[in-house]
């Protein structure tokens, strides 16, 4: 019971931590479409998804399995695997930055050639930068350290508005304000996480991260986030050709004023995440549903407040001054604030998921359910903007029920044998134990 205090008492740190940090990207998505124009912020958000689809690699190729391998280590060792999974990640994050040329492809009929140049180059080294904050401050929080993960954040946030404000008072091209301001603020606040870490760093965890053993492990949860990653960049890609560049960039609009409902789901998870992977490794299911229906209580919660005060245009809601474009088509911002509501549900599932070792489903959950969102997409000669969050919706709900079925199999799996080894469990997330004469357990000897 003293376990479950302490991880209550931190979920405001989670909550602070995410709400910076998407703030921070909320300012971004206001900069982007108050300053472009109709046409503008449909390759905007043509960008932003080859930007979340180029961060991936890195993220789950090498980050996310070292996350979940940190859980099975004393919360004292956790925070110094940072250097090394840091070290590991350069490669693949620089490949990722390439997804921008995908975007060059597909917006190359309504972009300008000046605006697709700064989109470009911008949104290459936040791809890079990205992933690398982003792990540095879920280490941070694995490691029970989720107030120093704020402060991480709080830098972020502070960073983003200076540089979008002196870009604005610079009278700098539109096209390299959003993505600049993003990755100027990650370098700063990548720089201070990692003083962070140095100073928490008190002991040293016995083990080496290997990249081949953290990738194959890696494989599966890049499988897993590439399936919406893609679909969502095809799924914008389909609605400016079916419907118009326009109706995406209304689309955008309101995905920005939505955000917020995945930013308190993401504040959550990543301080339930560690007891969540625990419970699936241990097969305690009991832990499990306390955990999962302490987060879905407090996301539907705040959601649906949430909708009550922004879902439409009306005197008290703020984000109609802030973003009007967002609501030029009526019920936009509801229904996508609702397709994160659905999305959110199944977040933490995930993470029981990877914690029972059952990658290889999570991906082919992911791709399922990610091309019922990609067929809804080619409504959108009919549906138009709405296309979006409509297909997001239904993919949502045959995730969550096919996520439970697995893990029902999962948790009914207790045999004694299933249960790894200390030395086992470092050797199947990547890790090798280094003993006291500077061997490891890869040496032959």
């Amino acid at each position: 019971m003293s376990e479950e205090k302490g991880i209550l008492r931190q979920l405001p740190a989670g909550v602070v931590d995410s709400g910076f940090a998407s703030v921070a990207t909320f300012v971004v998505g206001i900069s982007a479409v108050n300053l472009f124009d109709d046409v503008g912020r449909g390759v905007y958000a043509i960008f932003f998804s080859a930007f979340i689809m180029g961060a991936l690699l890195s993220n789950e190729l090498i980050f996310t399995p070292a996350e979940v391998g940190a859980v099975s280590h004393p919360e004292s060792e956790r925070i110094s695997l940072v250097p090394g999974s840091l070290r590991l990640g350069v490669g693949p994050s620089l490949l990722g930055a390439l997804a921008v040329l995908m975007a060059i492809v597909v917006t190359a009929d309504y972009a300008e050639p000046e605006q697709a140049a700064g989109l470009a180059a911008t949104t290459a080294v936040a791809t890079v930068l990205s992933p690398m904050q982003d792990h540095v401050r879920r280490m941070l929080h694995i490691a029970a350290l989720s107030w120093t993960a704020a402060l991480v954040s709080i830098v972020q946030l502070l960073a983003v508005v200076i540089l979008v404000s002196w870009g604005v008072v610079a009278d700098l091209p539109v096209a390299w304000i959003p993505f600049g301001a993003l990755a100027g603020a990650n370098a700063v606040s990548l720089a201070v996480g990692l003083l962070l870490v140095r100073r928490n760093t008190k002991s040293q965890a016995k083990v080496r991260l290997r990249f081949r053993a953290l990738a194959s492990k890696g494989v599966w949860f890049v499988l897993n986030a590439a399936a919406p990653a893609v679909m969502g960049f095809a799924v914008a890609a389909i609605i400016a050709w079916l419907a118009s560049p326009e109706d995406l960039g209304y689309a955008e609009a309101a995905r920005v004023v939505a955000q917020p409902v995945l930013v308190l789901a993401t504040g959550l998870k990543v301080v339930l995440y560690p007891r969540s992977v625990r419970a699936a490794m241990d097969r305690d299911l009991p832990a499990a549903r306390r955990t999962n229906t302490t987060y879905l209580v407090a996301v539907g919660l705040g959601g649906a407040a949430y909708l009550l005060v922004v879902g439409w245009d009306w005197v008290l809601n703020p984000m109609a001054a802030i973003v009007p474009a967002a609501y030029v088509l009526t019920g936009l911002v509801a229904l996508t604030i609702a397709a994160n509501l659905a999305n959110a549900a199944w977040f933490l599932q995930s993470s029981e998921l990877a914690g029972a070792g059952r990658e290889s489903s999570l991906a082919g959950i992911s791709w399922i359910t990610s091309l019922v969102w990609l067929m809804a997409a080619f409504s959108a000669g009919v549906t138009g903007a709405y296309a979006r969050s409509l297909g997001a919706i239904a993919g949502a709900g045959v995730r969550y029920v096919a996520q439970i079925r697995v893990l029902k199999v999962a948790y009914r799996t207790t045999d004694q044998a299933e249960s790894p080894t200390p030395r086992a469990q470092d050797e199947a997330h990547g890790l090798s134990a280094i003993h006291p004469d500077g061997k490891t357990n890869d040496d032959p000897s």
